[in-house]
């Protein structure tokens, strides 16, 4: 069985993959032409950057449980 600590790390993981691969898709093949595209990249990478900063976050206090 997987641990609650293993499941965390995986699921921040996969959600870190798959905003940055949105991010990365919507300004090389924009869904919306234009503005709106740009926007939910710019979005996208934010939240990227949301969960690489809590993913490290996680680890040290893990760390200390």
């Amino acid at each position: 069985m997987i641990s609650l600590k293993q499941f965390h790390f995986f699921f921040i993981t996969v959600s870190i993959l798959i905003t940055g691969y949105y991010s990365v898709f919507e300004l090389t093949r924009p869904s919306n032409p234009g503005f709106v595209s740009n926007i939910l990249a710019g979005v996208s990478f934010l939240v990227t950057a949301g969960l690489i900063v809590y993913g490290f976050s996680v680890v040290k206090k893990f760390k200390q449980i």
